[in-house]
């Protein structure tokens, strides 16, 4: 299944790679979250996207969730496993 986006953001990512998109997603968590996640990374594949990280509280954890559902409207395979510690 591939990943859906927003239409202003697939216009913007149309013939970017996997690692690229992935890239993008994670400085879009970034911003969102204000740098609150350490070792932030995002794994991309056309039917999957992984957040790994860790944050202090369970709020960022949901900030970074609800930023790549609102990217990709709502992309259904989405796996958060940021740890709250």
């Amino acid at each position: 299944m591939p990943l859906h986006l927003a239409t202003s953001e697939a216009a913007r990512l149309a013939g970017w790679g996997p690692l690229d998109v992935a890239r993008y997603i994670e400085g879009h968590v970034n911003r969102v979250a204000n740098g609150r996640i350490r070792d932030l990374h995002v794994s991309y594949s056309e039917d999957r996207i992984v957040l790994q990280g860790r944050s202090r509280t369970y709020h960022v954890k949901q900030l970074a969730h609800q930023a790549v559902l609102d990217l990709t409207d709502g992309h259904p395979l989405l796996a958060n496993q940021i740890i709250v510690s």
